[in-house]
C-alpha cells in the first residue's frame, strides 16, 4: 500500500489504528485460485481475522467457524449458510444447538468427539433434519478423534440416518518452516482416507485440509510461500484417492493485507539506548514467534525524514509492563514525537492473539482500502 493511502488513514482515523487492503486481501485468494485452479477449494479460517469475513465470503468456497462469538458474526453479517463449517473444539450442547436452531441442515460441522457426535444425533433424531459432518482425525494433541474411533462412527452410520458423513478433517498446526512436512502429511491423509474406505466400505466424500503455510514476517527470514504452495499443489494432484480437497487457510490469505499504525508519543534515553513510547504495543500487535521484540518485522515511519543520523530504537508500547516491546533494534532517521510506525504483514492473527483487555486501553479502529 503507498504511503499516500496510510497517510490518509492517518489523518482520517489517528492512532492506534489497523488499515486492511481488501485489494490485496482478493490478489492473494486469485493467485492461490491460478495455482490449484480445480485441484483444491479454498476455505478461510476466520479466527486468523473475524473483520474480513464478509471481504472473504465473496472470494473464497467457505468459512471456518470456530466458536459461538464467530457464529454472531457470521450471523450479523448474513453469511450465506451454505458457506459456513462450523468447527472448533469446544462445542457446548447448548452451542450446538444455538447454531443447529439457526443454519439447520443448509452448513457443514465437524465432529471433534464421540460427545459432540451424541448431540448432532439427538438434535437430528428431535428435529427430523439431515445435517452433514466432518469426522475430525487427530494429529496427536487434544483435537479430533483417533482412526478407530472415526472408523467406529463410519461403521454405525446406518443407525443415524440423518446424519451424513461428508469427509474428514485435518489440521496439525500453522507456520509450517519446511513444505515436506505439508507433503508427507497429505501422503498420510491420502492413505488414511483409502483405508477407511477399504475397510468400512464407505465412500469419503471429501478432506478438508489445513496446510498451516508459512507467512515469513521478519527481516532476514526466507519467503517460501510461492515454493510451499507450489509444493501443495502437487501433492494433492498426485493423490490417488479421489475426493475432493478444501484447503483451510487463514495467515496465507490474510497476512499480507493488514497494517497497523501506531503513534510516537514519547522518546528519551536510558543508560545509553534509545526508548520510543508508542500509543499502541503488544496488546493490539502480534507476530507468531516474536519475543520482546526480539525480531525485526517490516515497517516504515511517517513522515519518513530523509536527513538525519540512522539510530536504534527500542520501540515500546502504551502497557505497564517490561514485556511491552514492539522492536529490539528499529534503525529510524530522526525520529520524533508525532511520527507513525507502520506494521506491515498484520492481517492474521496480529489483533486478535494480542491482550487486548490488559490495561483497558481503547482499541484501535479498523478499517478497509477498498
Amino acid at each position: 500500500m503507498d504511503m499516500e493511502c496510510l497517510e490518509y488513514g492517518i489523518v482520517r482515523y489517528g492512532t492506534p489504528l489497523y488499515i486492511l487492503n481488501i485489494d490485496e486481501m482478493r490478489k492473494n485468494v486469485q493467485d492461490f485460485r491460478r495455482v490449484f485452479k480445480d485441484k483444491a477449494g479454498l476455505c478461510f479460517a476466520m479466527k486468523a481475522n473475524p473483520f474480513l469475513v464478509s471481504q472473504m465470503e465473496a472470494v473464497v468456497d467457505r468459512i471456518e467457524v470456530c466458536s459461538i462469538g464467530e457464529f454472531e458474526i457470521c450471523k450479523a453479517h448474513r453469511i450465506p449458510p451454505e458457506k459456513v463449517l462450523v468447527s472448533g473444539v469446544l462445542k457446548k450442547k447448548e452451542d450446538i444447538y444455538q447454531i443447529l436452531d439457526y443454519y439447520r441442515g443448509k452448513c457443514t460441522y465437524t465432529v471433534e468427539s464421540l460427545n459432540q457426535f451424541y448431540c448432532f444425533v439427538d438434535w437430528c433424531r428431535v428435529n427430523n433434519e439431515v445435517i452433514h459432518v466432518y469426522l475430525r482425525l487427530t494429529s496427536g494433541n487434544q483435537f479430533g478423534m483417533d482412526k478407530e474411533i472415526i472408523q467406529n462412527i463410519i461403521e454405525v452410520r446406518k443407525m443415524c440416518p440423518f446424519l451424513k458423513i461428508q469427509g474428514i478433517q485435518y489440521f496439525t498446526g500453522t507456520q509450517k518452516k519446511k513444505a515436506e512436512k505439508i507433503k508427507k502429511e497429505l501422503e498420510y491423509l491420502d492413505l488414511f482416507c483409502k483405508e477407511v474406505e477399504e475397510e468400512t466400505g464407505f465412500q469419503l466424500e471429501e478432506l478438508e485440509y489445513g496446510p498451516g503455510i508459512s507467512v515469513a514476517y521478519f527481516e532476514g527470514q526466507k519467503d517460501t510461500m510461492k515454493n510451499d504452495i507450489s509444493v501443495l499443489a502437487e501433492a494433492v494432484s498426485k493423490m490417488q484417492w479421489k475426493g475432493s480437497v478444501m484447503l483451510e487457510m487463514g495467515r496465507a490469505l490474510a497476512a499480507s493485507c493488514g497494517y497497523y499504525l501506531t503513534g510516537v508519543c514519547d522518546i528519551k534515553q536510558n543508560d545509553g539506548k534509545n526508548y520510543c513510547i508508542v500509543d499502541g504495543g503488544i496488546h493490539h500487535m502480534n507476530y507468531d514467534g516474536q519475543i520482546r521484540g526480539m525480531y525485526q518485522p517490516l515497517f516504515r515511519v511517517n513522515p519518513e525524514h530523509e536527513n538525519g543520523k540512522p539510530q536504534e530504537w527500542v520501540v515500546c508500547g502504551a502497557l505497564f509492563t517490561s514485556n511491552d516491546v514492539l522492536m529490539q533494534k528499529a534503525v529510524i532517521k530522526d525520529l520524533r514525537i508525532g511520527n507513525v510506525i507502520i506494521f506491515e504483514r498484520a492481517g492474521a492473527y496480529s489483533m486478535t492473539e494480542g491482550m487486548a483487555l490488559f490495561l483497558s486501553h481503547a482499541l484501535p479502529k479498523v478499517t478497509f482500502y477498498v
